[in-house]
């Protein structure tokens, strides 16, 4: 019999590389003979023309100047350049020491702006989101301040795909003559950015959410906007981010990028419209199977939909599970082809309660299990109800596993 087909699910942690972008990468881990681009023999040239090529797409992608683009390792790498970078200019030239983010943003910009705080004397506003992940733009007209140097709020986050309002936003911003960072991480790829109408003054990307090659960031200034470098070195990227630029991963992310929007400008639409769909029916789907008690006499499983159910990236479900355990919940799935997340990635394989959801207001208890479900292209409707089906075999089994061993505990207590 033919082995069950797994569902790779988790495409807001990474997505596959693809074959495109590895064809356009090829030639530049191959050789034959591969030059630094730093170098002036033949070798070094070709290699300094192929991430200056790929500078000029990636500028005229974005709409920006290729002199205003740095290359980096990584999304993680370019928001740590982009906020201490930009904050620690403006302290030295004494102009600010406040800066403002979220409380649901990525670690790479909470760190951040924490180590301004400890590290550098900031003082760092973290502004709430309501319940569904969103943040009133009165919030953040209330806490800017003549000394503000940095405003940063990702455009869309990972773990609940929910999306904030950039364009209101960044509009205070820009009325208060504040520079404007964004995490673009999970927008980018997906649609066009729309970074004119958000008035920011800096974003942050990566490769490996759009098909391109892991260890491929991209941070871009407005021009004119001082960046103090975080690392010595060399002069390379503009004096921005010393080290010897990695060739095949530049070319892989310029590919990637100019490939992800599709071959025609509605094309981008079309696939998101069928994502965000297919998000919707899953949820139907997983509600109707799971509402029911099952045959086995367990109580039916509650869902809890977490986010802005229509402000979101369109690949993007967050449920959580009440009354499951969330690392049981994932090997379970994991166990029945379907490879999910609790969330962020980059908590390195751990299980824990999401900051994220936390600062929504979802309770931190112990029997409640949380999935990410974050969609490719690659899926259709039946797949989506096979999805459905599976996951809730899964958490409908474990329900009643648990519930048998509360009543054995209880039995044994009165005895």
């Amino acid at each position: 019999m033919d082995k069950p087909a797994r569902y790779y699910l988790d495409h807001n942690a990474t997505t596959p590389l693809e074959p495109a972008v590895f064809a356009a990468m090829e030639p530049w881990l191959r050789g034959p003979v591969l030059g630094n681009p730093s170098s002036l023999h033949t070798e070094g040239r070709r290699s300094r023309g192929a991430i200056d090529e790929a500078r000029d797409k990636l500028a005229q992608w974005l709409g920006v100047g290729a002199s205003q683009l740095v290359f980096t390792s990584g999304g993680t790498e370019s928001c740590n350049l982009a906020i201490a970078g930009l904050a620690r200019a403006a302290a030295e030239a004494g102009r600010a020491r406040h800066v403002v983010t979220c409380t649901t943003e990525h670690a790479a910009v909470r760190e951040s702006c924490m180590a301004l705080a400890t590290q550098h004397g900031f003082h760092v506003d973290a502004l709430q989101t309501d319940t569904q992940g969103r943040i009133d733009p009165e919030r953040l007209a209330a806490v800017l301040r003549p000394d503000t140097a940095l405003v940063s709020i990702m455009s869309a986050n990972n773990e609940t795909g929910v999306r904030q309002p950039m364009a209101e936003l960044g509009r205070l911003c820009a009325e208060r003559g504040v520079p404007f960072h964004s995490d673009v991480v999970q927008t980018a790829g997906k649609e066009p950015l729309a970074w004119r109408d958000w008035n920011l003054s800096a974003l942050s990307l990566t490769a490996h959410k759009f098909g391109g090659p892991t260890g491929a960031g991209l941070l871009w200034v407005k021009a004119g906007l001082p960046v103090r470098r975080l690392m010595e070195g060399g002069s390379h990227e503009n004096e921005r981010r010393p080290g010897t630029e990695n060739t095949a991963a530049i070319v892989g992310l310029a590919e990637a990028a100019v490939r992800s929007l599709g071959a025609t400008p509605n094309a981008w639409r079309e696939r998101e419209g069928h994502r965000f769909a297919l998000v919707e029916l899953l949820w139907k789907e997983l509600s109707t199977l799971l509402s029911a008690a099952p045959a086995s006499g367990a109580a039916p499983t509650a869902l809890r939909r977490n986010g802005h159910p229509t402000e979101r990236i369109s690949n993007t479900l967050n449920i959580s599970f009440l009354g499951l355990n969330s690392e049981e919940l994932l090997i379970g799935m994991d166990l029945a082809g379907l490879a999910v997340s609790s969330g962020s990635a980059c908590l390195v394989g751990s299980v824990r309660h999401s900051h994220v959801l936390e600062a929504m207001g979802v309770p931190a208890t112990e029997d409640s299990a949380t999935v990410r479900f974050s969609l490719g292209s690659d899926l259709t409707e039946e797949a989506i109800r096979d999805i459905a089906r599976r996951t809730a075999r899964v958490a409908l089994h474990q329900r009643s596993v648990r519930d048998k061993l509360r009543a054995r505990r209880l039995a044994g207590a009165g005895a």
